[in-house]
């Protein structure tokens, strides 16, 4: 069997460390499998490479690690790379304009949690509203929400969903949460039980300021000493069979019918690789549109400009302890801010320097240019009082086109049609945007498919991590 993947990221490497595993086992079945992987760049790691500039690290955005319900990926990471910190997550919400103020007014993360520190008349509206909908009894025929808006409002009433959720969501998906479907919400958005309401409205509010949710998979995490995210990918594919990688290989095109992959390499000579299973991990809206087996699908995404801050120490005070820091504010363009220098050692010296890097959604028809958000960027960190100028050593900032894969109300069943014919040639569109489900998109869940790929063409076994909605695949 030939195995071909489009992308050297954590889908394909997840489905080359998992079939070098299989070998180093003697499996019979992986012992005739080949494997290549197809990349654009020089080296490993796409949308989970790190930046270097004038010594400080930059990652694509905010990508860090956890293992929670993951022990093969985190064998597989730790495989790859030795050293690492655990961090214990520290994230606030700035709430400024429910206060109508300019600087900042940080309360802990989540933001539903944080409601007994809401100004008196939204807190007294959310209490009202969560007590009702705890006390209400549950209709079994009630219609599913038909949207995120609506999850929201079942959830935690009209005046949190207006407060927070509204003004949040158009600064990270671009758009309103009436175009989004709930199912992707599962461990991305806390729900918030009585009993622990309850118990933060018997605290006074400094007391709730210094509590820790403790909330989420990614209350602990783990984050390479050195190197950045990207050296993780990196390290893994240089402990893998060199033959197995093709870089500065751009794939052209796909031909299903012939089950070859057509791609330049570096010297712009086209070259083929035939294929008995095809991985792709790039954008599927693009694989549909290059094969042509189906009519183009209607998904949405938007673009995301990072920018990376290098600065001299100190730290602000009111900084020092947060790992990041979410802006619902619509005065400054950053959604989120992540202290990156508290993650690993991502400057030239972290005994002299700090870094944080800003990260803003961006519709993809958005005319604003990079520079344009880089230097609003910079404003609204002056106005909050987060930098001052003269302590700035090194600006970063990059445009990534395709950012977050956005769950709209029509993209699973758009997903499945798109699935259903790729799958009819051994096609498998699966990773961050390959899969286009964010709720399965994080590094390790990428990981993960592209694992169960591998077990599934060798062994026919069930994918777990990634669902295509398509009756008769191998995902039950």
């Amino acid at each position: 069997m030939r195995i071909v993947c489009i992308g050297a990221a954590p889908t394909s490497l997840g489905a080359a460390y998992r079939l070098n595993e299989l070998i180093g086992e003697r499996n019979k079945e992986a012992a005739t499998t080949e494997i290549i992987i197809l990349e654009k760049e020089s080296i490993a790691g796409g949308l989970s490479g790190t930046v270097e500039k004038d010594g400080f690290c930059w990652d694509l955005g905010v990508h860090i690690t956890y293992h929670e319900g993951q022990p093969y990926y985190e064998k597989a990471v730790r495989w790859a790379v030795e050293e690492w910190n655990q961090v214990t997550r520290n994230a606030m919400v700035d709430i400024n304009y429910l206060y109508g103020e300019k600087g900042l007014h940080l309360v802990p993360y989540p933001a539903q949690f944080a409601v007994p520190l809401f100004p008196q008349k939204e807190k007294e509206s959310c209490l009202r509203e969560l007590k009702d909908r705890y006390e209400r009894i549950q209709d079994s025929n009630k219609a599913p929400p038909a949207n995120f808006s609506e999850w929201v409002d079942d959830q935690f009433g009209p005046t949190i969903l207006r407060a927070f959720f509204e003004p949040y969501t158009r600064k990270v998906w671009s758009v309103e949460a009436k175009q989004m479907n709930h199912v992707w919400v599962g461990l991305r958005v806390a729900k918030l039980p009585q009993e622990k309401l309850e118990e933060l409205c018997a605290l006074d509010p400094e007391q709730i300021k210094n509590v820790d949710f403790g909330w989420g998979g990614n209350a602990k995490f783990c984050y390479p000493k050195k190197g950045g995210m990207g050296s993780v990918w990196k390290s893994m594919a240089a402990k893998l069979p060199n033959e197995w990688f093709r870089y500065n290989s751009k794939v052209v095109n796909v031909d299903h019918v012939a089950k070859t992959v057509i791609y330049e390499n570096e010297v712009g000579e086209r070259r083929e690789e035939a294929y008995d299973v095809l991985l792709s991990t790039g954008p599927i809206d693009q694989l549909i549109r290059d094969t042509k087996l189906t009519t183009p699908i209607n998904v949405a995404c938007n673009k995301v400009i990072v920018v990376g801050v290098g600065l001299r120490k100190p730290i602000p005070p009111t900084l020092a302890n947060f790992t990041w820091l979410y802006f619902p504010d619509e005065t400054v363009p950053f959604f989120r801010l992540n202290i990156h220098s508290s993650f690993g050692d991502v400057t030239p010296d972290n005994d002299k320097y700090w870094s944080i890097m800003c990260e803003s959604s961006r519709a993809i028809d958005d005319t604003c240019s990079e520079e344009e958000i880089r230097e609003r960027v910079l404003e609204g960190l002056v106005r909050k009082s987060i930098i001052v100028m003269e302590n700035v050593v090194s600006l970063w900032s990059i445009t990534l086109p395709y950012g977050y894969p956005i769950p709209t109300i029509e993209r699973d069943a758009e997903l499945t049609r798109a699935h259903s014919e790729l799958e009819k040639h051994s096609i498998f569109s699966r990773g961050r945007f390959g899969g286009w489900k964010y709720e399965v998109s994080n590094q390790d869940h990428c990981f993960i498919q592209g694992k169960e790929i591998v077990d599934r063409a060798l062994f026919g076994v069930q994918e777990k991590m990634y669902k295509t909605g398509i009756i008769d695949s191998k995902q039950g």
